[in-house]
């Protein structure tokens, strides 16, 4: 949208470090309830250690990132059986 309007040249871009979101969390029988900031995973290693997921997202989100990280458009073996419509 921002390319359609032609307002992205009078913009400034700057990138950053991580991403983070506010969640929050009900009271437990051992934890107190309230909102948490939690950095969104940005790796494998950081998926396994978020606080944002349950134990099996975490290792879905483990796998995404690795199948990311080795997948090669011209290698039709690291796309895992799936299809591309580009």
């Amino acid at each position: 949208m921002l390319l359609k309007t032609r307002v992205a040249k009078y913009l400034e871009w700057k990138s950053i470090d991580a991403t983070y979101v506010y969640q929050m969390r009900q009271a437990g029988f051992f934890s107190s309830g309230g909102g948490t900031i939690c950095k969104v995973p940005q790796n494998d290693s950081e998926a396994l250690k978020s606080d944002l997921m349950g134990m099996l997202e975490k290792r879905r989100c483990k796998n995404f990132f690795v199948y990311v990280q080795n997948f090669k458009l011209e290698d039709q073996s690291t796309w895992q059986g799936g299809t591309l419509y580009l």
